[in-house]
């Protein structure tokens, strides 16, 4: 999922519509930490299918450490 998905209109919307509204935005912790935290899981993902297509199983369980 992109990190702007859900707000990419709205974000390209204020910047073409307010002056200098880049240096006035802010944008929530919790929901930079919420796209963080699914970035990291569709990475851990990913490495853990190629790993396990290996026969590697290091990363089995690790969903929560």
């Amino acid at each position: 999922m992109s990190l702007w998905i859900y707000g990419e209109a709205f974000i390209n919307a204020t910047l073409k519509s307010l002056p200098r509204v880049e240096e006035k935005t802010v944008f929530g912790k919790c929901h930079v930490a919420k796209r963080l935290d699914e970035a990291v899981d569709k990475v851990r993902c990913q490495e853990h299918k190629a790993l396990m297509a290996e026969g590697y199983e290091g990363l089995k369980g690790s969903q929560y450490d």
